[in-house]
């Protein structure tokens, strides 16, 4: 009797200890597709960003494939975190400007509350 009841009780750790791994192996799955899902809006802003900086600047060329995409995206980010989402290798800056603000925080810039001040004003002149 003791060793089936011995054997009872080992049964329900290892149940136990079962219950916790496939816990822990659901909570590892879900930050890795949190993870992977940042990681793929990142390129998306990124993309974004790129092909409007263009645009604007020096227009867009015909894109058609992956490797065609990423070869233009190697040539307009400077920026080593933007870069290391497509796993880009370290850039040459050759004197181009990162595409994006250059800080965090782009209303701390005096040049932009400036700006926008002078837009503000102007706008209030034009009302009737």
């Amino acid at each position: 009797m003791a060793k089936h009841e011995n054997v009872e009780t080992r049964i329900q750790s290892i149940d136990e200890r079962l219950a916790r791994l496939r816990a822990s192996k659901s909570r590892l799955l879900a930050r890795a597709n949190r993870t992977e899902r940042k990681r793929d809006t990142r390129r998306k802003i990124l993309i974004g960003g790129a092909v409007l900086a263009a645009v604007e600047h020096e227009g867009m060329p015909a894109i058609s494939s992956t490797s065609e995409l990423l070869h233009w995206l190697d040539e307009q980010l400077t920026r080593e975190h933007d870069r290391a989402v497509f796993d880009l290798p370290p850039a040459a800056t050759n004197g181009r400007l990162p595409i994006g603000p250059m800080s965090n925080s782009p209303r701390a810039d005096p040049a932009v509350k400036d700006a926008a001040q002078t837009r503000h004003r102007d706008a209030a002149r034009t009302r009737p």
